[in-house]
């Protein structure tokens, strides 16, 4: 069994840097499910450090996207 060698918060992270960069975009147009697909977490996982990054000014959360505050 392989284990994730970080943690979700940091590939939370890195997963929505890296979307942006392909994108070229830093707001996102995704659901908290389909992050969570992406990543193989639940919805509620992915929904709680969203809000975690929000308090941190990482990201601004609106209705189906997301921006990009930090890179």
């Amino acid at each position: 069994m392989l284990l994730p060698s970080k943690k979700m918060d940091e590939r939370l992270l890195d997963y929505l840097k890296e979307k942006a960069k392909v994108t070229g975009n830093t707001t996102l147009q995704a659901t908290h499910q389909e992050i969570a697909f992406d990543l193989h977490s639940s919805r509620v996982v992915i929904s709680r450090l969203l809000k975690v990054l929000e308090k941190e000014d990482a990201i601004k959360i609106s209705r189906n996207s997301i921006e990009l505050l930090k890179e």
